[in-house]
């Protein structure tokens, strides 16, 4: 399936990808139809260092608030999830 990747956590392949891990750890997220958005915390910066992906993930300052979020491209799942029932 497309733009789930995977994140490495150790050895351990996590099957269902960034998003599921970093709703997991139970972080807030955001996003923009298939990217998706995490603030930048010791919990998403060890789920990103060891993501497949890592080299597209970018930062950037939320406008409204001044915090630093990973942008994190095609990896926000509801919408490969939604897309894929069209």
């Amino acid at each position: 399936m497309y733009g789930l990747g995977h994140t490495w956590i150790g050895d351990k392949k996590m099957a269902n990808g960034i998003y599921e891990a970093i709703k997991a750890a139970g972080v807030e997220t955001d996003h923009h139809e298939a990217d998706l958005y995490a603030p930048v915390n010791e919990i998403t910066e060890k789920l990103v260092a060891e993501y497949e992906f890592k080299r597209n993930v970018t930062r950037f300052r939320c406008a409204i608030d001044g915090k630093m979020w990973f942008d994190i491209p095609f990896a926000y799942t509801p919408f490969w999830e939604a897309a894929a029932r069209r």
